[in-house]
């Protein structure tokens, strides 16, 4: 037992040295004393200026204690980047002898940093390192010929520590706790001479139960200021952020758990102010070896929407890859516009563009994206697509598919002719008094009115500077859409766009019934956009298709179209001056609605008559079997040679000239009657189904169609007059030939009886 005793004597004779030791320490030595020696050996060795105008105190059990007050961090010869005024922390003594790092609390107060890049790129928190390195230069020379033998011996030692050193995370970490961490009114100063910024924030920062591989309550508020290098048009903002941190050293991994992050900001460059917004997430995962990451539970809400997002990444580090899913919950996109100060565009429909959700699925990297799939709920209509899109270069491939979609909910209301020329005159007239200038705007009233149109018409078409810079592919199948009032069931189109040219091959549109075919090219690769089409257009009726469209409803039957048409320019009446082509339309079992042709030349008939028919004899259409003529096209007139139009009481031939500029048509169809079921209403004989009555039809597009067309009394005369003076030929033709006749038959009664007296005469003679 003696040995026990004598081992216990000098455990206590330790134990009595050593808090002999610390208090000696504690009484005898300043930790001030070393601050020109702290800060000599800062300089020497990094470069580094330390200001160090407070008292450091310090303590040794049971807990090892350090606090510094008043310090600056300047690098070289720049201003100090760095003040604070109080930085203190407690370590326990005894549990380092288990390897265990037990930390009471760590407080850094009133923490000032200012960092700056400067115009030439260069930030002041870099050091020279080439003249650091020619400042030691010498000194390190002189020590490796000192120390060459001492190095050999260690080698082995220097090798293991450079190999942990170089992966610290794989050595044995010792515990780690800590009760609290904090930072107070940290400032921080942040000025970029590169892109004249200037940022400053004041964040305060608190840990709490810090330890290896469990979570640490995390929060922190920061004011952030952001302007330009004088201050002007400031952006402010305050964000605030509570989660748990976990750091996992083993597996060189953290994690964030019950993340709340909240900010507000506000500002004049802002489109609004002040713009609030808040992100939760359930869980964010960081492993830095295998370079990935992964968020789930992501929720943001701002601007009265709410996204539900989730993100995984892969080689972060290295080479970017992502795969997210992103859904945007119903929301207001009037809403938004108006809260972000914009103002919506003017539609039809007061309510459309009032109800929108959204879901997307996506993968990509840094040089590609695809999204698949992308579904769109937009008052009421779904739509969904898919996107593969190349940024180097830039390429895309987009396809869409929806159903129920009525685009002319979201065009500008129509404007009545009325209104126009109301706002027209309205904005034409005259100062009170000019009696001049109102009787010359009186004067000129009816060109201005047409100038308005022209204006309108003069708008650009097409984004010639977009299109020109597209390179990829579009397919779009829709069903049930409404366009310009047209109703369209089915629209399936194929496009790609290059090098400024778009080609559609094709677009294939069910409408009315029919169907309707284009290929078209569109090339604005010049200095002049043209066009060219390739329509062809099966069993389309055409009453309903112009009503919708157009507000006209002049002709009814099913439609064949067949053609070629090409246009060049950007503004509409350019391109409806220079539309050329040449088109064959043939209309089946249709009819010219609103207009009787046969009630206008039985009308015509009776005037030249001087007789009266009954309107109510008549219809009101004029209905036929069949309807056919080539268009020829030529700087937006179209003219019909050739125009043939068959039924079973008419049949009429025509031409003229249909101007889409003007919106007018100017035409004379040759009508020919057939009396077997016009008689009850118009006395036709034979003579008169042989005439061909010319009817003229001429006015604009928006005139009432029962005036639109009229017999021309005029050559109705003179047709009559024509007939008259033949039925007055054929009368002595058959005078003449009546009485050629009865001479004949005379001069052959006298040769017989020249014959007879002959006869008798030689019977004599014998």
């Amino acid at each position: 037992m003696v040995w026990i005793k004598r081992l216990a004597i000098l455990i206590g004779v330790l134990l009595v040295l050593m808090v002999a030791l610390v208090a000696y320490v504690m009484i005898f030595v300043n930790p001030n004393d070393f601050k020109k020696e702290i800060q000599k050996v800062a300089l020497e060795k990094a470069d580094v200026r330390l200001r160090m105008d407070g008292d450091i105190h310090w303590s040794f059990f049971p807990h090892f204690g350090l606090s510094l007050s008043h310090i600056g961090v300047a690098l070289g010869k720049d201003p100090e980047i760095l003040q604070f005024d109080r930085a203190e922390f407690g370590l326990a003594v005894l549990p380092l002898l288990k390897r265990n790092i037990d930390v009471d609390t760590v407080e850094l107060v009133n923490l000032k940093a200012n960092l700056s890049v400067d115009k030439q790129g260069h930030a002041n928190w870099q050091r020279n390192v080439d003249g650091a390195k020619a400042k030691v230069q010498g000194k390190t020379q002189a020590s490796k010929t000192n120390n060459a033998q001492s190095s050999q011996a260690s080698s082995s030692n220097q090798a293991d520590y450079a190999t942990s050193a170089s992966d610290p995370f794989k050595r044995a970490l010792p515990n780690l706790h800590l009760d609290k961490l904090i930072i107070k009114n940290a400032d921080i100063t942040y000025t970029n001479a590169v892109n004249k910024q200037k940022v400053n924030a004041v964040m305060n920062v608190e840990l709490s139960d810090v330890q290896w591989n469990k979570a640490w309550p995390l929060a922190m508020n920061l004011m952030v200021k952001q302007s330009d290098l004088q201050g002007k048009h400031p952006i402010n903002a305050e964000v605030k952020l509570d989660a748990d941190l976990t750091f996992f050293p083993e597996r060189e991994a953290f994690s964030l758990n019950n993340v709340d992050l909240s900010t507000t900001a506000s500002g004049d460059k802002l489109p609004t102010s002040p713009f609030k917004a808040s992100l939760q997430a359930s869980q964010v995962d960081m492993d830095v070896p295998q370079e990935t990451l992964s968020a789930q539970g992501l929720v943001l809400r701002t601007l009265g929407m709410t996204a539900n997002a989730s993100v995984q990444a892969f080689q972060v580090l290295s080479d970017p890859e992502y795969n997210g899913k992103l859904a945007i919950a119903p929301f207001n996109p009037r809403e938004v516009m108006k809260k972000l100060k914009m103002t919506p565009p003017n539609m039809s429909d007061s309510k459309a563009l009032t109800e929108a959700q959204l879901a997307i699925t996506l993968h990509g990297d840094k040089d590609t994206l695809l999204v698949q799939p992308m579904s769109l709920l937009l008052d009421g209509s779904k739509i969904n697509a898919s996107a593969g899109i190349d940024f180097s270069p830039l390429r895309w491939d987009i396809n869409i598919a929806g159903d129920g979609l009525d685009l002319d909910r979201y065009l500008p209301p129509e404007t009545l002719p009325s209104e126009k020329t109301a706002s027209s005159s309205a904005s034409q007239t005259p100062a009170a008094g000019n009696k001049k200038e109102a009787n010359h705007s009186t004067t000129q009233g009816h060109n201005q009115t047409p100038q308005t149109g022209v204006a309108e018409s003069s708008k650009d078409l097409i984004p010639v500077d977009l299109i020109r810079s597209l390179e990829g592919h579009l397919g779009v199948s829709l069903k049930n859409v409404i366009f310009k009032k047209m109703q369209l069931d089915k629209v399936a189109l194929d496009a790609t766009v290059g090098n400024g040219v778009v080609r559609v091959s094709p677009a294939l549109i069910h409408l009315y019934q029919g169907q309707a075919e284009v290929k078209a090219t569109l090339d604005v690769s010049g200095n002049t956009p043209r066009m060219r089409l390739e329509p062809k257009v099966s069993g389309v009726q055409i009453q309903p298709l112009l009503h919708d469209y157009m507000k006209m409803d002049k002709l009814r039957g099913t439609t064949f179209v067949d053609g070629e048409l090409s246009a060049q320019g950007n503004h509409l009446a350019d391109m409806m001056s220079s539309l050329q082509g040449d088109l064959l339309v043939h209309i089946k079992k249709g009819a010219l609605v609103g207009m009787n042709i046969t009630r206008t030349v039985c009308k015509g008939i009776a005037a030249v008559r001087k007789e009266s028919i009954n309107d109510k004899d008549f219809g009101n259409d004029t209905p036929f079997e069949n309807m056919t003529f080539p268009a020829r096209i030529v700087n937006g007139q179209i003219s019909t040679p050739g125009l043939v139009l068959t039924s079973a009481g008419i049949r009429v031939t025509g031409d003229g000239i249909i101007s889409l500029p003007k919106q007018a048509l100017d035409y004379q169809a040759n009508v020919a009657l057939s009396g077997s079921s016009l008689d009850h209403a118009c006395r036709v004989n034979d003579k008169i189904t042989k005439l061909a009555f010319p009817i003229v039809c001429k006015g604009h597009f928006s005139d009432d169609p029962a005036g639109l067309c009229r017999p021309d009394l005029k050559k109705f005369g003179a047709l009559f007059a024509d007939l008259a003076k033949q039925e007055l030929k054929d009368k002595v033709a058959a005078e003449k030939e009546k009485l050629k006749e009865k001479l004949k038959a005379r001069h052959q009664e006298e040769e017989k009886k020249l014959r007879d007296k002959l006869k008798d005469k030689l019977k004599s003679l014998f």
